[in-house]
């Protein structure tokens, strides 16, 4: 398919990836800071897992202690915040 063709789908990501930033800043002016970033990172541990498990992406050493690091960055934000 050209990006012609594609132009539809690409239109409502975009638009898609506007709204939900708009709603990350709309919590974080009403939420606590240091939980709502501790949530807001741990989407990088979704992406990761859908790239292993559904994409057949190899975990590397590197991978792996980056989800490591990110999911101790996230609890340490909860309990400090």
């Amino acid at each position: 398919m050209s990006a012609a063709q594609q132009w539809k789908p690409g239109l409502i990501a975009g638009a898609l990836s506007i709204v939900t930033y708009g709603l990350a800043l709309l919590a974080f002016r009403w939420g606590t800071t240091p939980r709502l970033a501790a949530l807001r990172e741990t989407s990088i541990l979704f992406a990761t897992f859908i790239a292993v498990f559904f994409l057949r992406e190899k975990l590397t050493t590197a991978r792996l202690a980056g989800i490591i690091a990110i999911a101790f960055g996230a609890m340490v934000l909860i309990a400090l915040g």
